[in-house]
């Protein structure tokens, strides 16, 4: 017999999936060198420019979140994004009638072409993580432990589904509307003559003829 082999197997089980020191997370802020750099630089023409570097990367890092972020907030304003990139953002009516949503596209013109080639592009990778977007909410609704949260998830799917819902318009008769001169004249000579700013009667009550 071998000494390998008689040696009794160890309990430990060997390494462990997350065992050892936790990884230190990475600093989300920039760098002291960074904000000099990117002050010092020369301004780009157009924002959209220097932002569509950066869009398609972009777009995988909501959907990262939606799928596994701890927080459920997040994940919300995840789904939300995707679905505002996707298909627009709600349309708002009142009474929450359901229109038919506008393209997710630029509002300024672009002054190249593909800028709008890009943002179509972008909306077609948006569209294919819209069930999931959805599914996503639906799941926080039921069993989020946040009650915020549950409703947060509700009102976006109730938005999607009948758009958002504006303020209601009082009737054009309840209305207050400015008042001409000749009213506004005559509504303070009635308040001039009534309350505390009456004519006190004669005395001993006697009435002019």
């Amino acid at each position: 017999m071998t000494e390998d082999a008689a040696k009794p197997p160890s309990k430990r089980g060997g390494k462990r999936p997350g065992a050892g020191r936790p990884r230190k997370a990475a600093d989300s802020r920039l760098s002291d060198d960074d904000m000099r750099l990117f002050v010092a630089d020369v301004p780009p023409d157009t924002i959209e420019s220097e932002a569509e570097k950066h869009a398609r990367v972009t777009l995988m890092a909501l959907v990262k979140v939606l799928l596994t972020s701890p927080s459920d907030a997040a994940r919300i304003t995840a789904a939300g994004a995707i679905l505002d990139r996707g298909y627009g953002k709600p349309a708002v009516e009142i009474g929450g009638d359901a229109q038919q949503l506008a393209l997710a596209l630029p509002t300024s013109t672009p002054s190249r072409s593909t800028s709008v080639t890009l943002a179509l592009a972008l909306r077609d990778e948006a569209r294919k993580y819209a069930r999931l977007a959805v599914a996503a909410l639906v799941k926080i609704r039921d069993f989020s432990r946040s009650e915020s949260a549950r409703v947060s998830a509700g009102k976006q799917i109730l938005d999607r589904a009948f758009g958002t819902v504006g303020p209601a318009r009082l009737p054009d008769d309840f209305r207050e509307r400015p008042l001409g001169k000749k009213e506004a004249a005559a509504r303070a000579a009635v308040a001039a003559g009534t309350g505390i700013y009456a004519t006190p009667p004669p005395p001993g009550g006697r009435k002019d003829h």
